[in-house]
């Protein structure tokens, strides 16, 4: 009797270790590594890392993000006036602001991963281009920036702040 329990509990631990352990879809895989990744480092590393996955999303071979984030923020932050105003905490408005309007530019264009070769491609387009959805983005871009006099959303945070980019940190 006592090696029918043994058996009977070996397979319930094999029963439920099975599922525990079942593999995850690759798009499931994909979104927890991503909200691990987002979760990690500085709010000013994490919101160039949102600002380059809403990149990414329309680019084939996108940036690694570790790697360009650092000269990203650091071109940001010197575009930002008054000078003595460019915070961390600034850079992450413009990274956020920036990144909302190139969500609406991806669904306005409807691209996919493989719309643009890569993310400089993808901003040369943008900055350059003359159909509505690249239309759209330079004004936004303008509104963000408090470019060409352009006020930014209120929703931004932006206003707050009295700053204004020098020019675009990205072109």
């Amino acid at each position: 009797m006592s090696k029918i329990v043994v058996v009977f509990f070996l397979f319930i631990g094999i029963v439920f270790m099975d599922f525990a352990c079942t593999k995850k879809s690759k798009e499931e895989s994909n979104s927890e590594l991503l909200s691990t990744l987002l979760s990690q480092g500085s709010p000013i590393q994490s919101a160039c890392q949102r600002f380059i996955l809403t990149e990414s999303n329309c680019v084939a071979v996108a940036d690694v993000s570790a790697n360009v984030c650092p000269g990203l923020i650091s071109r940001l932050k010197a575009q930002i006036l008054p000078q003595e105003l460019s915070t961390d905490a600034v850079a992450v408005l413009y990274f956020d602001c920036f990144s909302k309007i190139n969500l609406t530019y991806n669904l306005t264009k409807a691209c996919n991963q493989n719309s643009f070769a890569s993310n400089s491609e993808y901003r040369r387009v943008q900055r350059t281009g003359t159909s509505s959805a690249e239309t759209s983005w330079q004004e936004a871009m303008n509104q963000c920036g408090s470019l060409e006099n352009s006020v930014p959303p209120v929703d931004s945070g932006l206003q707050d702040t009295d700053t204004i980019l020098g020019s675009d940190p990205f072109q």
